[in-house]
C-alpha cells in the first residue's frame, strides 16, 4: 500500500480532533469534580492541545521543507512529545468519566505508566491524530485500530492468565494493578507496530 503523501492530509481530521477537544473542554469544565488538582490538570491540557494540536498539524502537512521546516523543527519536536503527555491526561480523563478503576493507577503511577505509554502514543496515537511524519489513511487505521485493540485484549488476558496461575503476585494489589495495565498498553503498542508492518508491505 502506498505511503499517504504530506499534501493528502485531510482538514476535516484537523476538524474532528479540535471539536472533540472542545466537547472536552466543556465536559471538564461542567464536571462535579472541577475543582480537584487533576481536572484543573485536564482543563489547562485540553486548552494546551486545542492550541498545540493544529500548530503541529499544519507543519506536518505543510512546513516540513525548506528554511521554515528547518527553524520549525525544534519546535515541532517538543510539541510531538508535549502531546504525548496531553494524549496521557486526554486518556486519564476518559477513564475518570467512565469510572474505570484503571483511572486511579493512571493517577498514582504516572511516570511508571507514562513511560509505558510512549510506546502506544507513537505508533497508534499520532497516526489517529495525523501528526506523525507518515499520514495514514482511514484504510492504514482501520487495521491500526484493529490489530491494537487484539493486541490490548491479549495483554489483558495475559495478566488474566498470570493472576490466576500465580495468585501470590497479587498481594500487593497497586503493584499487580500496574503490572496489568502494563501487559495491556505494550499489548497495544505491539499490535499497533505489527498493523504498521503490514501496511507497508
Amino acid at each position: 500500500m502506498p505511503k499517504g503523501s504530506e499534501n493528502s492530509r485531510s482538514i476535516l481530521r484537523l476538524f474532528f480532533w479540535e471539536g472533540l477537544a472542545l466537547a472536552g473542554l466543556v465536559l471538564i469544565h461542567s464536571h462535579p469534580f472541577a475543582d480537584h488538582l487533576w481536572n484543573l490538570n485536564f482543563f489547562y491540557n485540553a486548552l494546551f492541545f486545542i492550541v498545540a494540536y493544529p500548530i503541529l498539524y499544519i507543519y506536518r502537512w505543510k512546513m516540513t521543507e525548506g528554511c521554515l521546516g528547518t527553524v520549525m523543527w525544534p519546535v515541532s519536536f517538543g510539541l510531538s512529545w508535549l502531546l504525548g503527555v496531553s494524549a496521557y491526561l486526554w486518556t486519564a480523563y476518559i477513564l475518570l468519566l467512565v469510572n474505570s478503576p484503571y483511572f486511579y493507577s493512571f493517577e498514582s503511577h504516572a511516570l511508571a505508566l507514562g513511560a509505558l505509554f510512549i510506546f502506544v502514543y507513537f505508533p497508534l496515537i499520532q497516526p489517529l491524530w495525523g501528526i506523525g511524519k507518515r499520514y495514514y489513511e482511514l484504510g492504514e487505521l482501520f487495521w491500526t485500530l484493529l490489530y491494537s485493540a487484539i493486541g490490548g485484549f491479549i495483554g489483558y488476558e495475559t495478566g488474566w492468565f498470570i493472576s490466576a496461575k500465580f495468585p501470590t503476585i497479587r498481594t500487593d494489589n497497586g503493584h499487580w494493578f500496574l503490572l496489568w495495565v502494563g501487559f495491556i498498553l505494550l499489548g497495544t503498542a505491539l499490535g499497533a507496530f505489527l498493523a504498521q508492518r503490514r501496511t507497508k508491505d
